[in-house]
C-alpha cells in the first residue's frame, strides 16, 4: 500500500499498515482532494433589495419594520411619513 506524509509530502510503499498522525494512504488523500469543498450553509447570503417605501401601505411599513427588527414608537406611527423616516433612519 502507498502512504504519504501530509507534513513532508514523502511517499512510501509498504506491505504493512503505516500508523501515525501525519501518514495517510494515497487513496484516502486522493479521495479527499476529489471531494468538492463543502460550503457552510449556515451563512446567510444578503441580497440587497430595492424597496419603494412610498408605495407601501402603513400596514406594510409596520410589517417591514417588524421583520427587520425595527421598533416603531407611537410617535413613529403618527403617519406614513414618520413611519418611513423611522425605517430609513434605522437602516443608516
Amino acid at each position: 500500500m502507498r502512504y504519504t506524509n501530509i507534513k513532508t509530502g514523502a511517499i512510501v510503499d509498504s506491505p504493512f499498515k503505516v500508523i501515525g498522525n501525519n501518514w495517510k494512504s494515497v487513496e484516502e488523500t486522493e479521495a479527499q482532494q476529489e471531494e468538492p469543498e463543502q460550503v457552510d450553509e449556515t451563512e446567510e447570503e444578503y441580497d440587497e433589495e430595492e424597496v419603494n417605501l412610498e408605495d407601501m401601505t402603513n400596514k406594510e411599513l409596520e410589517e417591514l419594520a417588524e421583520k427587520e427588527g425595527i421598533e416603531l414608537s407611537s410617535a413613529d406611527k403618527k403617519n406614513k411619513d414618520t413611519r418611513i423616516a423611522a425605517i430609513v433612519k434605522a437602516f443608516e
